[in-house]
């Protein structure tokens, strides 16, 4: 299982890649859509993690 921690770290390692592939090659070289498309990727992983633990927790007294 992804800690949330280890999620944040991914994402900020493939941000870094975008940046890095974008100012060698371009914003639109296939290698940097493809980084977007991951950081992405990441990103929603990310929002629904904690969409999820937030939920969760405000159901804990409802039940």
């Amino acid at each position: 299982m992804v800690l949330l921690h280890d999620l944040k770290r991914y994402v900020e390692d493939k941000r870094q890649l975008m940046m890095l592939s974008a100012k060698k090659n371009s914003l639109t070289s296939e290698e940097t859509v493809r980084y977007s498309q991951e950081l992405d990727e990441l990103l929603n992983l990310y929002q629904q993690y904690t969409n999820s633990t937030k939920k969760s927790a405000g159901d804990a007294g409802f039940s």
